[in-house]
């Protein structure tokens, strides 16, 4: 999230000037890579470069054919194959052990295009979808680059009827689960590959307590792109000025915490307060509130007894509210002081809300990247 907001802000400083822009996006991967597909890379004639399609091993190559593109305006893709031997004498040195497509294309910084897409969806925190025609193998009346943009309204840029009405249903479908695919359509003429990319609201953090361990779980969940509000409810003004990185600082009490902040799917909350009586009301609010994650700062005694007051109050938790609480807050990796567990606490939101465990990616036995789906038109 934080790199589409980093060519966000280039794209802003730019769009007055003349300057020829071309935008990389990895949209295909076979094997193990360093990114997923998605992400993305901006770049000038003049060496502006903002993201990263790598680890750092192709953005030079990517670059110089860059370079042509932003020249003729017609967009390309490239392979990156790092499977082979030949990788080192080659000279890039992917050592991933993986096939990378990377579709490079002009930008145009004046004209609607799929970035000023995404940042008016990111603004309206509401979802979308990207459908982007990267390979063509035959004829077509489709050419690459070709898209279709969904969230409300449909805006399709796809020629071939009968292939916009499939990449329409398919996107749909993506949405609707809330995952990126890559598609294969097999049509009269050959053989068209799309890559649909599901664009989510950026996470929205919300961390109740303004304490100084605060402030790396603030300046961590920022460098990850997050929308972070810090809710303190001593109403202390210096906290804007400590807070200056958080989006928002919103002051109240514990009970009128939902006056203040919206919760949606894309919500997650901290209690972080470090005090029992202002916890025991901000879970009274917000444990029926919707929230899919909420950690509590403390042990897990403390939180028990907590819960157990307030169930003698009559408010008890259901099967469903338990499993989103996360007490102890943060993965066990040892923390100790505030950074280590801002760090937990950021690393377990992150597997939460990817749908992980958050163990050792060596104790994985199941591929990080899942294949591609293939659709096929014009079955008899």
């Amino acid at each position: 999230m934080k790199e589409i907001h980093d060519i966000m802000a280039a794209l802003e400083q730019v769009k007055d000037t003349t300057k020829k822009l071309a935008l990389a996006t990895l949209v295909k991967v076979e094997g193990s890579t360093y990114r997923r597909p998605g992400a993305r890379m901006l770049m000038s004639a003049d060496g502006l470069i903002v993201g990263a399609i790598s680890g750092g091993c192709l953005e030079s190559d990517v670059f110089e054919k860059a370079q042509q593109v932003m020249n003729t305006g017609s967009p390309c893709v490239v392979k990156y194959d790092s499977t082979s031997e030949e990788d080192l004498i080659w000279g890039l040195g992917l050592g991933c052990q993986g096939i990378a497509y990377v579709l490079i294309e002009s930008l145009p910084v004046n004209e609607p295009n799929q970035i000023s897409f995404v940042h008016k969806c990111l603004d309206g925190r509401f979802e979308s979808a990207i459908a982007t025609v990267f390979n063509i193998e035959g004829e077509s009346k489709s050419q690459i680059g070709d898209r279709l943009l969904l969230n409300s309204d449909i805006i399709n840029h796809i020629s071939d009827e009968e292939l916009a009405a499939a990449v329409l249903r398919d996107t749909q479908a993506a949405l609707q689960h809330k995952t990126s695919v890559g598609k294969q359509y097999q049509l009269i003429g050959g053989k068209v590959e799309v890559f649909i990319q599901v664009i989510q609201p950026p996470l929205s953090l919300v961390i109740l307590g303004a304490g100084y361990d605060v402030l790396p779980v603030v300046r961590f969940g920022k460098q990850l792109g997050w929308h972070i509000t810090v809710v303190d409810h001593r109403q202390r003004e210096a906290s804007r000025k400590r807070f200056q990185e958080a989006d928002r600082v919103e002051f109240c009490s514990p009970q009128d915490v939902l006056k203040k902040i919206d919760i949606d799917e894309r919500t997650v909350a901290v209690v972080m307060t470090h005090n029992y009586l202002d916890d025991l009301e901000l879970l009274r609010v917000l444990l029926p509130s919707g929230l899919k994650y909420l950690g509590v700062l403390g042990p897990k005694k403390r939180t028990a007894r907590l819960l157990q007051e307030l169930q003698q109050e009559g408010v008890i938790p259901t099967p469903q509210q338990q499993q989103n609480l996360y007490s102890p807050v943060g993965l066990d990796i040892g923390a100790d002081n505030s950074e280590e567990i801002a760090l937990a606490i950021i690393a377990e939101i992150q597997a939460v809300t990817a749908k992980h465990q958050g163990g050792f990616l060596r104790n994985r036995t199941l591929p990080i990247h899942d294949s591609i789906n293939i659709a096929i038109l014009n079955e008899p």
